[in-house]
């Protein structure tokens, strides 16, 4: 075993070790796909935070985790992540600090909002939609709130 552990050390300090497992935070595609598919009908995504209380006014969509709202990557570089354009308060408000409420539709996943950017600090749990989907206000991060990923 010792052989093999001095092997394996070898081998990754001379970079001839790869590991091609996803990341644990968010990627540039999946900042891309939330910012673009975040306010397209039939997008699939199974989390939204609301501008208001009780899943009410302006909402987002989220497929995946971001772990900064107020810096998505867009394709053309890094913009805020935004409340759809539904007419409704908060619509094209900042997501950032501006989140009341939350719905999770994902049955094997919870959610958790962080109050800190990269999923740090205090947070508001939403458990797995079993057998319905999970809604709350937020009470941790009420309007305090920088980014989202399963949990």
């Amino acid at each position: 075993m010792r052989t093999f552990t001095k092997a394996l050390v070898a081998a990754s300090a001379a970079g001839l070790l790869t590991f091609s497992g996803a990341s644990a935070y968010a990627s540039d595609q999946t900042d891309f796909d939330n910012y673009w598919l975040s306010c397209q009908s039939g997008n699939n995504f199974k989390f939204k935070l609301y501008y208001n209380s009780n899943n009410k006014g302006a909402y987002a969509d989220f497929g995946y985790a971001v772990g900064n709202f107020d810096s998505v990557y867009t394709g053309q570089g890094y913009k805020p992540m935004k409340f759809c354009n539904t007419g409704a308060a908060g619509s094209l408000q900042n997501v950032k600090n501006n989140a009341a409420s939350a719905h999770n539709a994902h049955t094997s996943y919870g959610a958790c909002v962080y109050y800190n950017s990269w999923f740090n600090g205090a947070k508001d749990s939403l458990p797995p939609a079993t057998p319905v989907p999970t809604s709350k206000n937020l009470v941790n991060t009420y309007n305090d709130n920088a980014s989202f990923q399963w949990c």
